[in-house]
């Protein structure tokens, strides 16, 4: 569509109730209510000028909310309307991403939101056709995204007594455990498995996966206690198990150790002597220990079944990290630790095995060779070591130690594949990235043909990857820097407006020919996401916008970088939220404390780092 005719598209009639633009605004700050209210009460033939993720999502999630309010109400008529209203905008949130080439995370959300509500109103032939939706759309990009999606639509197949399709679902999943983000999901995935084993009549499988359940590396006791349960109910006596030679002796030891803490834990002496802890640790030691010391292959066999899988040739002495998720900031922060890890081993060859869409961030780096984590016949067990990143260890010790956070991603990553404090200590903390020849001729060329040559040029980003690391005002500070700089302002999306004389829009470039133009500036202005870190990675100065994250934390190894925040301002920060989590302030998406950022700060310090650098 051109400008012009797009421009007319989103022309608000007289009968609308509102602009494009200001419904966005209101779906954008979290009031999904209001979203739904205004949407319905647009014609039907309208909608498609305001619909944009963030409105569409609002809206599905406004109606999901207001349908359960009328089937408690017993308002069947109007509980009939509304679905009919969600499933008209969820079909036009299909249409318009599949139109768009776009297929954003709030779509995802949006289809696993519905489908899991169509479950519940037993419409379960609608809900797998929305869950087959979503992976067909490619939900995989987001993996945590997708194991719900996998194991939701397990939940399905089984209610309808598809018991071999949710069996090969489930061990599809089983199989690759490096692409579940989260590893508290992954004994009640092998649980739900060995469930299917049992209605199936493989009792020997059932038996070995509530073993491997067991085994598996996770902290939440209520898990644990109900496999341990289900093996007592299957053995009905514990002799039983103790003699029977299919389960090991370190699966007898394991069952008698959590036996001995459940039945203790609660003892009065116990609690007396406050012993509890101390045998958790205990308990949760053998477990670590029988995942990453004794026996790693003992925590994921090549097949659930037993059965080991076919043709894949040893890695042997090899290394694999495995990461099924970017965001490329994190990726960037993995860097130093995987460049100390090969001086660490520098005769062993590194597999990196990480979403193929990431592969041209690490084109250059000789610390790893590159593997698709995607494909059907990578398999942990046949590596010397195997560290999983997937689980992001980072995220793990930031929610655990928020608001206290004291590491910095880059250390965290790097002690998580075993890096220890002394080589920690003395590694480069800055990330790696490799520009070749081809990214500098691009560059070159670019320069000369926007005539950039010889300018001061400024790289901003103009959004993070998440809303509430979002600046808000960063339109006003572009039109600020034009004035006295050339600007290039850089997105993964078309960039409405900003068409000033000095402004060069850099809008769904591919990663590398962006990264070059990036390398090139004079100086980069970004939000927490990830030209920081590539312009730590490329020394190129740089003025990081921060507020919910700490970025005293983050930019600490980054010489020539300068944050800012508003912590002298607002106490409540670093809160240390996602995008999940509502500013306490206001109790929405955007975050207070980034719009108290002044532009003529910003300008200030972008001033100072500039003249610091005798850039001018």
């Amino acid at each position: 569509m051109q400008a012009a005719e797009r421009t007319e598209t989103l022309r608000a009639f007289p009968s609308d109730p509102v602009e494009p633009r200001e419904l966005e605004h209101i779906a954008f700050i979290g009031q999904s209510e209001i979203a739904h209210g205004i949407f319905r009460s647009i014609p039907v033939e309208r909608r498609e000028a305001f619909a944009n993720k963030f409105v569409l999502s609002e809206v599905i999630g406004g109606g999901i909310r207001k349908l359960r309010t009328f089937l408690a109400a017993s308002a069947e008529e109007a509980a009939n309307d509304e679905k009919e209203f969600i499933r008209q905008t969820v079909e036009l949130f299909i249409a318009t991403a599949s139109r768009n080439g776009s297929t954003p995370r709030e779509l995802f959300e949006s289809l696993l939101l519905w489908s899991d509500e169509l479950t519940n109103l037993s419409l379960l032939r609608e809900a797998l056709h929305y869950y087959d939706t979503a992976l067909r759309l490619g939900i995989n990009r987001f993996p945590d995204l997708h194991i719900r999606c996998m194991m939701a639509k397990a939940k399905v197949l089984k209610l309808t007594g598809k018991y071999r399709e949710t069996e090969s679902l489930l061990s599809s999943l089983a199989e690759r455990p490096f692409i579940i983000p989260d590893r508290n999901l992954v004994p009640q995935l092998l649980f739900d498995l060995g469930q299917e084993w049992l209605l199936r009549g493989n009792a020997s499988a059932y038996k070995s996966l509530l073993f491997r359940s067991l085994r598996h590396f996770y902290t939440r006791m209520e898990t644990r206690q109900q496999i341990v349960d289900q093996i007592r109910k299957t053995y009905r006596r514990a002799y039983m198990m103790m003699i029977d030679r299919e389960v090991s002796f370190a699966d007898k030891l394991l069952f008698i150790l959590h036996r001995a803490f459940f039945r203790l834990q609660n003892h009065r002496l116990v609690r007396v002597f406050g012993v509890a802890r101390l045998m958790k640790l205990i308990l949760l030691g053998y477990v670590y220990a029988l995942n990453y010391g004794l026996q790693t292959s003992a925590a994921f066999p090549r097949r659930v079944n037993g059965t080991p899988r076919a043709g894949h040739a040893p890695a042997g002495e090899s290394i694999l990290i495995t990461r099924a998720m970017g965001g490329i900031g994190d990726l960037l922060m993995m860097t130093p630790g995987i460049h100390a890890l090969k001086k660490k081993y520098p005769r062993r060859e590194i597999h990196l095995a990480i979403p193929q869409r990431y592969f041209p961030l690490f084109q250059g780096n000789a610390d790893v060779r590159l593997v698709d984590i995607e494909q059907e016949e990578l398999d942990p067990t046949s590596y010397k070591k195997w560290f999983n990143l997937t689980d992001c260890p980072a995220a793990r010790v930031e929610a655990r130690t928020a608001p206290k956070v004291r590491r910095t991603r880059i250390e965290l990553f790097a002690r998580s594949m075993g890096i220890g404090p002394w080589r920690a200590k003395r590694m480069d903390k800055r990330p790696r990235y490799f520009l070749t020849p081809e990214d500098r001729a691009f560059q070159q060329n670019f320069w000369r043909e926007h005539h950039l040559v010889a300018r001061m040029v400024i790289g901003v980003q103009l959004h993070a990857d998440e809303v509430y690391r979002d600046y808000p005002h960063m339109r006003q500070l572009i039109e600020h820097l034009a004035r006295r700089y050339h600007v290039l302002v850089f997105d993964t999306e078309k960039i409405e407006g900003l068409d000033g004389e000095r402004v060069v829009k850099v809008e769904g470039f591919p990663m590398r020919k962006a990264f070059s133009l990036a390398a090139a500036c004079d100086a980069i202005v970004a939000p927490d996401s990830s030209f920081v870190h590539l312009a730590a990675a490329l020394d190129v100065p740089c003025v990081a916008l921060y507020g919910p994250v700490d970025g005293a934390v983050r930019t600490k190894n980054y010489p020539r970088c300068v944050y800012l925040d508003v912590r002298k301002r607002l106490g409540c920060l670093p809160c240390w939220r996602n995008d999940k989590i509502p500013c306490k302030l206001t109790n929405l998406r955007t975050s207070a404390c980034l719009a108290d950022i002044t532009v003529h700060e910003i300008l200030t310090t972008l001033d100072r780092i500039l003249q610091k650098g005798k850039w001018v």
